[in-house]
């Protein structure tokens, strides 16, 4: 979750093209613009979640019938199968992960590097969180982890592909933000037991220390994520 009080809106992805002197003027002012459209938004208001605010018409919707809503501190959505306790699978498999991110007109498309990179850095941080409850075969007592990006933008993009229009820019400045939604079925009988979703953004420039990594936000957020999910779902308060 976001890092405020209440959830800034989305704002675009800053295009900065390296030419000279003219990289150094239009990254200040590009940092510059970025900071107060963030400040501009948040001053305007916001949705009620930072899950609520991030608009992507091609993310699948959240599968929650049957599922009773649960207040989490740090999680902006969290969905239970009522009567079920989580902790009483004690392991995990994990799915192939997904994408279901959309990008608007004047944004950039996440390349396959980032993506493989979201994929990855998510599996590692989720096999250190769960331990030897991550296991590679479905079975009894061992639940299914399914997860998609539904929004994925890394503090650095290099030669990134426009939206819309063609071509590529070639350097993009951005305060980092991602999403995800996850459903935990019961590996043997398909039923799902649990949905969770959770969105972030990072700082505004200046106050953004990741703004000269290439993934410093969407890291960040993972590594919390795979802790949390962990903890959701083995009950074990070290995750």
């Amino acid at each position: 979750m976001f890092g405020h009080e209440k959830p800034i809106a989305m704002t675009d992805s800053n295009v900065i093209r390296s030419h000279g002197t003219g990289f150094k003027t239009g990254l200040l002012a590009g940092m510059l613009g970025l900071s107060l459209m963030v400040l501009a938004a948040g001053a305007a208001g916001a949705a009620e979640s930072a899950w609520d605010g991030i608009p992507s018409k091609k993310a699948p919707k959240l599968v929650t019938e049957g599922l009773t809503e649960q207040d989490h501190a740090n999680l902006d959505k969290v969905f239970v199968k009522p009567g079920v306790n989580l902790a009483s699978y004690g392991k995990v498999m994990l799915a192939p992960m997904d994408t279901a991110i959309e990008r608007r007109f004047d944004e950039v498309l996440l390349s396959v590097r980032e993506r493989d990179h979201a994929f990855e850095y998510m599996t590692k941080q989720l096999e250190e969180a769960f331990g030897p409850a991550m296991v590679k075969e479905a079975g009894p007592g061992v639940l299914k982890l399914a997860i998609t990006f539904t929004d994925y933008v890394p503090n650095r993009s290099f030669h990134a592909e426009k939206a819309r229009g063609g071509g590529t820019v070639d350097r993009v400045y951005s305060v980092g933000r991602a999403a995800f939604q996850a459903t935990l079925t019961d590996s043997q009988t398909g039923q799902v037991v649990a949905v969770i979703a959770d969105a972030d953004m990072g700082l505004p420039f200046p106050d953004n220390i990741n703004s000269y990594t290439i993934y410093g936000d969407a890291d960040r957020f993972t590594r919390r994520w795979a802790k949390q999910i962990a903890k959701l779902v083995t009950g074990d308060a070290a995750s």
